[in-house]
Formats: C-alpha cells, structure tokens, sequence
C-alpha cells in the first residue's frame, strides 16, 4: 500500500514523496505525504529511494523500538527520513526524567518543598538568587532581565555533598514545529514585502517569547551595520565568544532563502490583498507543505545549526537519541563551578554568547548540593527545594487562571510563595494566583513576599511600620474585593486575609548579593523559618478515633456547572470574536496555533497566554470550592479548625482530578474536533474555526438541562464520582496517618 518514488525539486535536485505508514495528515487519516530532498546526484538519490521502500514494505520496521536495527540494514539517510517525526506520538515527563537522575526530597526527609509564582518582573528570580546564595561575582545564575526571563521550570536542591545538576531538554518534533512556526512568521513577512531587518525580527523571536532563535543563532545586524563585527574579541575568554561573521552569514543565508520561496510563491499564487494574512495561510497550508521541499530545507538547517550548538557541551553526560537529538544532560561534580558554570549554556542570556546559548530548547533545570545564602549562620544548608518557572500574566487583559502545569504541582509542595511588587501590590495578576491557588486547597501554604519594599515611599509614611502597614492595607482591600469579583465564600475570604496578614515578607534591595543588608537579612531569616516550618505538616485531629467528613446534595452540583459554563463562556466566546465581552477578540492567527497546539502537540491545548483547559479548570475548582465550603451535614461533632483543615486536604485530591477531568474532556475526547478547527483554509475559515471551537467547548463543559442530556448528564456524574472518590481517599489517607 505504501511506496516512495524519485521526484525533481527545482532544476538540479532530486526529492523523495511517500505517504507515510504511521503518522497522520492535517485532517487526522493514516498517511501524511512526506517530502524530502535528497540532493543533485541522481543514483545516490535512487539508492536511498529503493531503501525507503524496503522499510515500507516490512511492518516489523514501522515502531521506534526497531530503528537500531534499521540503521544497520538501510541506508542512513533513508532511516533519518523515516523515523524522524515518529517521535511526536512518544509523551515522556520531564519532571519525571529530572528525578530519575536527581530525587526530589520531599517533608518526609524533613524537607520543605517551595513554589514561587509571581507576575512577569516581579523579581521571583531576584529572590530565589538571594536564597541559594549566587555569589556576585560567578556566573550571573539564575538568569534575570528587565523582560521574560524564566522559560523553564528550575528547581534547586539545598543538600551537603557534591554538586549535581541534571537538564532536560524538549522534543527533536517539538523544536521542529516551534521552527516552522518561527519560519513562517518571517515567510509571511516576506510575501507581504517587509524589509530584512523585519523578516529577521520574525524569523529570531518566535511570538510567544519562549522559543528564541536568537539565542541559538546569534543577533541579527543590518548590512550598514556588519563592518563593525569582529571574528574576535580582544580578551577572549576560556570558551571563545561566538564567530559574528559566521553567525551572519547564516542569518543571511536563511533570510535570502526565505525571500525566496516568497518569491516563487507569490509566482504561483497571488494573495488578495483585502485578505493578504488568510491569503499566506492559505498559500502556506496548499503550496508550500505540500509542493515545495524548499521550506523543509530551511527547517532542518536551522535544526542543524541548533544540533551543532551542543559541541559547546564538554562536561557531564549528554544523552542523546538515535538521531542525535538531547534528551538530557548530567553531570555531578565536588567542583561547583564545574556544574554550575554550565548553567551559562542552558539557562543563561548573556548578549556577547548569542549563538550559542541553547535556553530555548530547554524545559528543566534541576540543581542539587550545598547551596545556602551568604548570611546564612547554620552549620548546613536550610532543608529546602525551591521550584521556580515562568512568571504568570504576561497579559493580564486575557489571565485568569494559573497554568495547569503549575497546579499540577500543587500536591507535591509545601510552600506556595507569592512574589509580588511592593510599590504596586496585588494587582490583576497576584490576585488570580491566590484565589486559584485558594480554591485548590492551598490557602494554609500561602505566604507573599514583596519586593523592592525599599521603594514605597510617601510623605505619610514615616517609618518602616507605617510602610508596613500601607502595603498590608493595600493587601486586605484587594482579598476583601474578591469575595464580589469573584463570588466567593465570605469565610474563605477571611481566613485568607488573616492567614496571609500572618505570612507577608518585605524584602528591601534583594537584588545586592555583595552587601545585603541587616534589615534585608532579619527579614529573609524569618522567611526561611517560616517555609521550613512548612515540612511539618499537622495531623487530622480525630475525635473519638472518627474522621469527620462533610456530606453534600451533589444535586447542587448543577450550580456549580451552570456558573462555570457561564464564566468560561463568557470568556471564550468574547476571545473568539462570538460574542461581546471585556474580552478583547483575538487575531485569528492566534486562534489557529492554540488550534494546531491542542491537535497535534501532546497534553497541550494553550499558545501563549490563550489556556482554555486552565481557564476552565479555575473556573470549575473556583465553583466545587464554593460548593465543597457549605456541605449539608458533617458525618461527626468537629471543631472548626478541623473542619477548614478537611476541606483543606479535599479541595487539593479534587483538583487533582478536575485536571485531568478536563485535559480528557476538552482534548481527548475531542481530539477530531480539534483536527478539524486546525484544517480550516480559504475564505472564511477564520468564522469556521472559531465556530468548530465554540462547539468543543459546549461539549466540554454543557449548560445543564431539566432534562439531561447525554453530555451534561455525564458530566455531573463525572463530578460526583470525583467528589466521593476525594472523601474516601481523604479517610484512608488520615488512616494511614494514624497508624503511622
């Protein structure tokens, strides 16, 4: 059924097109037509032709579990064509591969496991470079700037012993689609007769500001401005900075490319220009996938290029795959700078080593050994893993909810510190944080730590109490405004505010790591108290050996799902341009990539800061956490601490699942749907997909009927099971704790 033939690409070069027998098309059917080229010499090209046939002739080839043996008995090449997307149908954890090589110790080693989360440039790094001691004058590790920074998730290991350090990088198929997608926003730029220095902009910083290809391929320089690069620097230091003139030449190479395969487009078809953006994207999807290998070749040079980056890895272990693609780096050491130094490769952001940085195809950093801070007067490190990751919000028009990679965490730490910016506190973005963060269960791990406190000034303010006490004022009006933004319990509000009243820090000039002061010292020791304070987690207290449970009308359920639908459809369908709403509408660009994230990329359906499955997560959990504070009856006469440390312990089991509830729901089982959203092309399909996803979301999440249909039924079926699920491994868990 399945076979590959020789065919031209351009005057002098040969391609081979086959339907492969494993990976899907755009509309989600056996067979995605593959394009390769292969190169000028006719018969070498034949030979890797005929080989490519040989393994799609025998299916015991077609699995990635027999590749090794493929590369002994095909052609190299031909074994690289073949297998080189396969890898996208493999989900692996990162988080789980970091811990293979370094554990995580948790508060049953007496540790205390810390979240930071905090606004984009609120200073999260600032502080956790305090905390593990970053001395002035290494490395400037963890890296910080005045934009995003954090693009990975970093956790640090304060342990006597050797130093270690494990990184773990993204997917070969997922650099591939982030480089394609950079490619194509400078194609587009092209085609629309943007100059160079703006097709470079496109082609260097992809829009989402994670993926930059600058830091991999160097910084883009006009014409008038290359006779001023320099292959060398004066005072080169032990690793030499990057060749300039090289990096240029192929920034140049790319972007002449580029150029031209707009040129050759715009020959086959010619956009109109009252649609010019759909034009492309239709010019795209129809020519240049399908018709071109053009495209591809760029791709797979700069993923080359990208490849040959790693060479600058000359310590610790670099495991590979079998296309030679990272999947992680380790090394451990009694030599700090021997571990750490490397940081500068894989999460550092120094101008002069653009070119050679590699942060962007990074997705974890964890580092483990004798970290502590310069002031600090133990004999041992404190006890603590701290877990960073990128700031929250970069648009607070369109946040309302915390990444479920984020409150997937949740469970496993101790401390959640929220960082936020003592000269404008709790704004948008601080209070999403703590109501999701609240409504998940996490309200007795709260704590918020205000930076650049040394700059709240004002002529009523006399003395550091006073400036205390205007932050803290600030602080109790903004929880007290969410009971009616956000329609929530008046008894949540109020222990929140005392809770966190009890649990604010005020750092004053955090960022000097050479000469702290005593008044930025005191106030950090207490802070580490605090959160070491954390890993001794409080028993149930049970009365008479009984736990007391609460026991709720699951028919109020339908409450909950009729203002979730409410609020996430509010949301969704002003973002989608269906309805109007303080939600501004997106570009239809915009639309298409969370379309094509939510098809195509594993356990992910987000772009940016476009999250449905969060957003309808927080939305849910807000509403259960509303309905799990006001049960009917408890089983038991208890105490009120001990019921808010119930409730407490059963709203963390039930997020844990409304996760997953969700990610299945509006992903999985709809998957075609999202296929289909993705496919759109032609005129009007901007109107279509957002109509397509409109219907997904209405499957997800129903509006409730007096007579239940099938979808809505299933849901608050769904749900029930959930909350009687959480109650019943909540008394076996306190059971445990007892025997224990």
């Amino acid at each position: 059924m399945y076979s590959a033939r020789l065919t031209k690409s351009g005057v002098n070069s040969w391609a081979v097109e086959f339907r492969h027998p494993v990976l899907k098309d755009r509309e989600g059917k056996q067979g995605r037509k593959i394009r390769r080229g292969l190169g000028s010499d006719q018969e070498s090209a034949q030979l890797i032709v005929d080989a490519l046939n040989s393994l799609l002739s025998d299916e015991k080839f077609w699995s990635l579990n027999v590749q090794k043996e493929a590369k002994e008995e095909f052609h190299s090449k031909a074994v690289e064509i073949f297998y080189d997307q396969m890898e996208e149908d493999i989900v692996s954890d990162p988080w789980e591969l970091r811990n293979e090589k370094i554990k995580l110790p948790s508060n049953d080693d007496g540790y205390s496991r810390v979240m930071f989360l905090g606004t984009t440039g609120a200073g999260k790094t600032t502080v956790i470079r305090q905390v593990i001691g970053t001395e002035p004058d290494e490395i400037s590790f963890p890296a910080i700037s005045s934009s995003r920074t954090t693009t990975c998730n970093t956790e640090f290991i304060f342990r006597e012993g050797n130093w270690s350090g494990v990184v773990t990088f993204i997917s070969q198929a997922q650099a591939i689609k982030l480089i394609e997608e950079c490619v194509w926003e400078a194609f587009r730029r092209a085609v629309i007769g943007e100059d160079e220095k703006t097709i470079a902009k496109a082609l260097l910083s992809h829009p989402e500001q994670r993926f930059r290809l600058s830091y991999l391929l160097g910084q883009y320089r006009a014409s008038s401005k290359q006779n001023t690069i320099r292959t060398q620097d004066q005072e080169q230091p032990e690793v030499p900075y990057p060749d300039q003139l090289a990096l240029q030449t192929d920034i140049d190479f790319i972007i002449k490319e580029i150029q031209s395969l707009a040129a050759e487009a715009l020959d086959q078809y010619t956009p109109d220009e009252d649609q010019v953006d759909e034009a492309i994207d239709k010019l795209y999807e129809s020519w240049i996938r399908e018709e071109t290998e053009r495209f591809n070749e760029v791709v797979y040079f700069i993923l080359n290029l990208i490849k040959s980056r790693f060479e600058l890895v000359r310590t610790g272990q670099l495991y590979k795959d079998t296309r030679g693609w990272p999947v992680y780096w380790f090394n451990q050491s009694d030599d700090k700078a021997e571990v750490v130094t490397m940081m500068r490769w894989f999460a550092g952001n120094e101008g002069r080593r653009f070119g050679q940085l590699l942060a962007p195809v990074v997705n974890g950093v964890r580092l483990e050994g004798p970290f502590q801070p310069s002031w600090w007067q133990g004999s041992t490190p404190p006890r603590l893993v701290l877990v960073d990751g990128e700031g929250i919000g970069h648009d607070s028009n369109i946040t309302t909810s915390i990444p479920m990679e984020v409150t997937n965490k949740f469970k496993e730490i101790d401390a959640v510190v929220l960082v936020d910016n003592a000269t404008q506190p709790m704004l948008d973005i601080p209070k999403v944080i703590l109501r999701e963060a609240s409504s998940r269960g996490q309200q007795d791990k709260m704590m918020v730590v205000y930076t650049r406190f040394d700059q709240v000034q004002g002529s009523n303010m006399l003395d550091e109490e006073d400036r205390r006490d205007h932050v803290l004022g600030i602080q109790t009006g903004a929880i007290e405004a969410m009971q009616e933004a956000y329609n929530l319990n008046p008894k949540t509000i109020r222990l929140l505010r005392d809770h966190l009243e009890q649990n604010a820090f005020f750092f004053s000039n955090a960022n000097d790591l050479k000469n702290p002061s005593d008044e930025l010292i005191m106030e950090m020791e207490n802070f580490i108290e605090s959160v070491l304070a954390k890993a001794d987690k409080p028993e149930l207290q049970l009365s008479s050996g009984v736990l007391s449970t609460p026991i709720y009308d699951y028919g109020r359920l339908v409450i909950a799902i009729t203002e979730t639908e409410e609020l996430f459809m509010q949301k969704w369908l002003g973002l989608l341009g269906l309805r109007n709403s303080q939600f501004p509408k997106q570009h239809w660009a915009r639309i298409k990539a969370l379309s094509v994230r939510a098809a195509s990329w594993p356990n992910i359906v987000e772009y940016n800061d476009l999250k449905p499955a969060s957003d309808l997560a927080g939305y849910l959990m807000q509403r259960l956490d509303a309905f799990l504070s006001v049960p009917k009856e408890w089983s038991a006469i208890s105490p009120e601490d001990l019921k808010h440390s119930v409730l407490q312990r059963l709203a963390e089991t039930v997020s844990d699942k409304i996760n997953h509830l969700i990610l299945r729901r509006l992903k999985i089982d709809l998957h075609s749907q999202w296929i289909a959203a993705q496919n759109y092309r032609d005129s009007g399909s901007a109107a279509k997909r957002a109509s397509e996803i409109r219907s997904i979301y209405e499957k997800a999440i129903p509006m409730p009927k007096i007579t239940y249909d099938s979808v809505s039924g299933d849901l608050l079926e769904e749900l029930k099971t959930i909350l009687e699920d959480s109650i019943k491994e909540l008394i076996e868990m306190t059971d445990t704790e007892s025997i224990a």
